[in-house]
């Protein structure tokens, strides 16, 4: 039996789980408005450039979301 691909939604995007080469948190400074903004990324392998989710236009929770990144990456 053939197994069928899995995928996670991040926002409006379902991302296919095998095709992922890196994620992360990042915490940037916006030096134009003078604050600290956070993103979550993603970067797989048949996109160009990553997928990038703002803190600010999220409608998730970014550290819910890399948790259950991690869930499916990390061994424990």
């Amino acid at each position: 039996m053939k197994e069928f691909p899995q995928f996670i939604k991040i926002g409006d995007d379902r991302i296919n789980i095998d095709e992922i080469v890196s994620y992360g948190l990042v915490t940037d400074w916006d030096e134009d408005a003078e604050e600290e903004y956070r993103y979550l990324y993603v970067d797989t392998k048949k996109t160009e450039g990553l997928f990038q989710y703002n803190e600010s236009d999220a409608d998730f929770d970014l550290d819910e979301k890399i948790s259950e990144l991690d869930d499916l990456f990390l061994f424990r």
